[in-house]
């Protein structure tokens, strides 16, 4: 049995399919954040961005890195100090 090597693009998205939240940067230079599913059978990936309401999907041979960013759904407005005045 031949078993083939993962290219740089589908290790980078596989480990990212494990974190909530990543940043996507592709060849092109685009930038998209989100969740990550990936297809392995069509070679495609999808960010899927629940605060923005969108869905990209590129092909895993255009990724140039992936990185874990903040969950901007986890962020917490600071409390406010109106009433101290």
């Amino acid at each position: 049995m031949v078993r083939k090597e993962k290219s740089a693009a589908t290790a980078f998205v596989e480990s990212a399919e494990r974190v909530e939240w990543v940043e996507v940067v592709l060849r092109d230079g685009q930038r998209y954040q989100g969740n990550v599913i990936r297809n392995p059978i069509r070679k495609t990936g999808s960010i899927v961005n629940a605060v923005d309401e969108t869905r990209y999907d590129f092909p895993l041979d255009d990724v140039q890195s992936v990185k874990r960013v903040d969950d901007p759904r986890l962020e917490v407005d600071e409390p406010s100090n109106a009433h101290l005045s």
